[in-house]
């Protein structure tokens, strides 16, 4: 210990960064986790099979879900292909989101310059981070464990999903689930022994008690959201092992890294799938690495798990796509159907904040302690084990005063510290896209202060998107055009769930802590009447932040629905051998983060070829 807090001291005194600092002690009492547990290997690609049974695109949240179910089938052998590489030793630290967001485990993907939302974005184009990384964006996430309201998949079931209501997906929430909580693991709604590890941050700062306690003031129960009832406050749960953030990668596939049956080939780029013209019959795939081209043949299917942005790009440059675009593009067309269309996301407003009288929040100088980084070097604790700072999470109601009518539809991220500055110099304002004079005049002032943030989150948008090819180079980004706002009922839900923080800020709980709004104009708002509907319209469209959970860009339906791109078994209309399996499937937005319902995508689908 005294060894290394000497290396520390002159690293300090160097001025090396924060953050590697953090890097140099995370290997000095962890070692270096970038490959996720040994055996989590790039496959040699002349040690690749010619054929194999199946081959999966995309080692994501979905991606390795499936190939740990998969090959528990010993003599089908199974091929999973990446994109990028292995977790960083920073990605481990759930307080450090924002730092990954800006590094190369992200695709980086940028929406296309709107004129509804993102206004105060550098081009008007908001950030879309998604996981270019095995585990895929349960790397990047705020790691928060949300199931959505079981009204999400009776309304699937309604729509003619069979296999997808309420009932069915919660045995798959609970097969996969390891809930550390023992009260919630005995309930009806959880489970112990799973392969991802769920549990709160060991960390709490005296602000999460408030959170709590304000939200209880205003009549909201306390209790798990994931269960009986979501309309509440709770501590949220998350994807949290050993104060470490438990990816996809760690938890599915490191269990499976000694079967035979299991090839995993990274940093390898899916370019088409290959598809028989006459038969409609999927053959395999066609990959790049290191700039050179090879085809895979796959015996049964090719599963499709490379995310909402990626998996509808390969359909399209594969032939399966509306036959208009298609055609625009001179791709000849296999099977006409609406793939990247349906587009959700979930939105909220950002850089709303509270200034706080007393030092309890997560501030800049607490956070780059000496004695906090080597706690959490050597023992996993302190304040960088909490998820993206939110100590509070909450699903309100904002249309109805009747508490009990359990349909949310405004989500709450409640932080212990600023939603718009991030720990050692990397800033989460960087990720989100916003403008830099729009941070230098609004939020630099209060960078070190304490606060407390919120971001009110759209849970049900109206507003619908899309996906479009650029080009048929398949390393060109597509067009992502998510049409945020265009729903005149989404600015008016955003609106209440801004109002109703301010109600919140003014609960005994949060007074007690000397809360008030951190009221600064916002820049190009200042002559709209202050406090008013259109006042945080014109903030809401200016400072327009995704909560990275985009969907529907391969909807699922049944066959009667000609909207739909894959069927309840996941399989792509007029095509053999191919699903699509991540979430592009779901016909609508869940009300909660998507993380945990991916992997019940996941799990779910082997069942039906198993």
């Amino acid at each position: 210990m005294e060894a290394v807090s000497a290396l520390i001291v002159s690293s300090l005194g160097k001025k090396i960064s924060v953050l590697s600092i953090l890097y140099a002690t995370i290997i000095y009492f962890q070692g270096d986790v970038t490959d996720t547990g040994p055996g989590i290997n790039d496959q040699p690609i002349d040690k690749l099979l010619s054929n194999y049974d199946f081959i999966i695109v995309g080692g994501g949240s979905a991606g390795a879900v499936l190939a740990n179910r998969l090959t528990e089938v010993e003599n089908w052998n199974v091929l999973l292909i990446e994109a990028g590489g292995h977790e960083t030793v920073l990605s481990n630290v759930p307080l450090l989101v924002a730092s990954e967001h800006l590094s190369e485990i992200n695709w980086k993907f940028k929406t296309e310059p709107q004129n509804t939302a993102c206004l105060a974005m550098n081009n008007k184009r908001c950030n879309w981070p998604r996981g270019k990384v095995l585990g895929g964006s349960s790397v990047l996430n705020n790691m928060l464990y949300a199931r959505g309201n079981p009204n999400d998949y009776e309304n699937w079931l309604k729509q003619g999903n069979l296999g997808w209501g309420y009932n069915d997906v919660l045995h798959y929430f609970k097969k996969s689930e390891d809930n550390k909580d023992s009260s919630l693991a005995r309930t009806q709604y959880h489970s112990a022994g799973g392969y991802l590890t769920v549990s709160e941050a060991p960390y709490k700062t005296p602000l999460a008690e408030a959170f709590i306690s304000a939200g209880q003031e205003m009549g909201y129960g306390i209790h798990d959201l994931n269960g009986q009832h979501q309309n509440g406050f709770m501590v949220p749960q998350g994807t949290i092992r050993n104060g470490s953030r438990c990816s996809t990668a760690k938890a599915f596939l490191r269990p499976a890294r000694l079967r035979k049956n299991l090839h995993v080939i990274l940093n390898t780029t899916v370019t088409r799938i290959k598809i028989d013209p006459i038969t409609n019959i999927t053959s395999g795939v066609e990959m790049v690495k290191n700039n050179i081209t090879y085809y895979v043949k796959v015996h049964k299917e090719v599963l499709l798990s490379a995310g909402p942005i990626n998996s509808p790009q390969l359909l399209m440059l594969s032939g399966i796509g509306p036959k208009k675009h298609l055609a625009e593009m001179g791709i000849p067309i296999i099977s006409d159907l609406n793939v990247g269309k349906n587009l959700q996301d979930h939105i909220g407003l950002g850089g709303l904040m509270f200034l706080i009288d007393k030092e309890v929040s997560l501030t800049h100088k607490r956070r780059e302690n000496l004695d906090l980084l080597l706690s959490y070097g050597s023992k996993g604790e302190g304040p960088l084990t909490v998820m993206g700072g939110i100590e509070g999470m909450a699903f309100i109601n904002t249309k109805s005063s009747n508490l009990s009518e359990d349909k949310p539809d405004i989500g709450l991220n409640i932080m212990s510290g600023s939603s718009v500055s991030g720990i050692g110099g990397i800033n989460t304002w960087k990720a989100h896209g916003l403008k830099e004079m729009f941070y230098q005049s609004m939020y630099k002032s209060i960078l070190d202060k304490d606060v407390w943030s919120a971001i009110p989150i759209l849970m049900k948008p109206k507003s619908r998107g899309e996906i479009l090819l650029r080009s048929t180079d398949p390393f060109e980004y597509p067009k992502i055009s998510p049409n945020y706002l265009t729903a005149r009922e989404d600015v008016d839900t955003l609106v209440r769930g801004i109002k109703f923080v301010l109600e919140m800020a003014q609960t005994k709980p949060l007074v007690e802590v000397g809360s008030h709004l951190y009221d600064a104009p916002f820049p190009s708002c200042q002559t709209v009447p202050w406090h008013s509907h259109a006042y945080w319209e014109c903030m809401v469209r200016h400072y327009t932040v995704s909560t990275y959970h985009p969907v529907g860009t391969a909807k699922m339906g049944p066959k009667w629905d000609k909207t739909a791109v894959v069927d309840p078994m996941l399989q792509v209309y007029g095509v053999y051998g191919l699903r699509v399996v991540d979430s592009s499937i779901m016909p609508t937005l869940v009300t909660a983060n998507s993380n945990a319902p991916v992997i019940v995508v996941g799990s779910r689908n082997p069942e039906n070829i198993i």
